[in-house]
């Protein structure tokens, strides 16, 4: 571990880019199949087998995102009326009982991502992590996804003041052509560059950053640091 002279609250006091996750966004419906009319014989014994076989994994998936859309408004409900450690709290057992029942589904992988997040807001950064290791193989060919569950995992490191590989992950972003959370990225990076001592990397971060996203909304902040 690279050592700082930084605190974390210094370091996290900007605001962070997770995106949050709506249960209308990660509660979808899809198709039931229709019944199939068949005749004798055991190709067709075989057809009515596996469409029985995707009529159930059809179910447990609808079962898995109504589970998720419960979790999220009740977090959203608890989050309203406390902090998000009591929050996170409220909900653990909800979230626990999703992913050992309908961990495979596509719902409960999406959720991981949501559940790492309010694991991080709530100090829980090694559960964080956990979620945030399993979305990554999960969502490893979403190119958009897999940069927020990245900014996640570097978020949770750098929580833990494990800025060595807070920096990895940061810069897995920062090394993709996808562009989502990629101006984050670089502006984190900067400031763990800036954090361990290393001004010059630090100060090319920051051009980059304005040379790529001219918009950002870092925009005064780094040129205020460029200048010095």
């Amino acid at each position: 571990m690279v050592k700082g002279t930084v605190s974390r609250k210094q370091l996290l006091k900007e605001p962070d880019q997770f995106i949050t996750f709506s249960g209308k966004m990660i509660a979808f419906g899809r198709t039931h199949l229709k019944t199939i009319l068949i005749g004798t014989g055991s190709v067709l014994a075989l057809l009515l087998a596996v469409a029985i076989a995707l009529q159930i994994a059809d179910r447990n998936e609808n079962r898995a995102s109504e589970k998720v859309e419960k979790a999220v408004a009740k977090y959203t409900d608890a989050i309203e009326d406390s902090d998000p450690v009591k929050a996170y709290d409220a909900v653990k057992g909800d979230f626990q009982a999703l992913f050992d029942e309908y961990g495979s589904k596509h719902a409960a992988k999406l959720a991981r991502i949501f559940y790492g997040n309010i694991s991080y807001n709530a100090g829980d950064a090694d559960t964080a992590i956990d979620m945030y290791q399993r979305a990554l193989h999960d969502f490893s060919q979403s190119a958009s996804l897999k940069n927020i569950v990245l900014s996640g995992l570097g978020y949770a490191h750098l929580a833990k003041e494990d800025y060595t590989e807070s920096i990895r992950y940061f810069e897995m972003i920062t090394a993709d052509e996808e562009k989502t959370m990629k101006s984050d990225a670089l502006y984190t990076l900067a400031r763990l560059y800036e954090t361990t001592g290393d001004q010059d990397k630090c100060t090319s971060l920051y051009k980059k950053l304005l040379a790529d996203f001219p918009d950002t909304t870092y925009s005064d902040l780094v040129k205020d640091k460029i200048r010095g």
